[in-house]
């Protein structure tokens, strides 16, 4: 899931109508709006993106070791397909 936040592209760059902009680079890095503020990389939002990935892991590490839920991580896999013409194949 990471990389839907913070995403490299192969153009540093991006282009319209001859205005030239630092490239979206994923909502912990930069805006994706096409404005000069926004595409700045900000550290603070990179810091917040982080903080926020460890409470989650956090979290999630605590409710499978701490026995407040069992945590069938295949089972989530598998919840989509459910009453779905997929569910035959299983």
């Amino acid at each position: 899931m990471a990389g839907q936040f913070a995403n490299p592209r192969s153009d540093p760059l991006e282009e319209k109508n001859g205005v030239k902009l630092p490239s979206y680079k994923g909502d912990n890095i930069n805006g994706d709006a096409f404005n000069e503020k926004l595409r700045i990389p900000d550290p603070q939002t990179m810091i917040r993106a982080y903080c926020q990935a460890v409470a989650t892991l956090n979290l999630l590490r605590a409710f499978a070791t701490g026995g407040y839920v069992a945590i069938q991580v295949t089972q989530w896999n598998l919840d989509f397909v459910e009453h779905s013409e997929q569910e035959d194949r299983l």
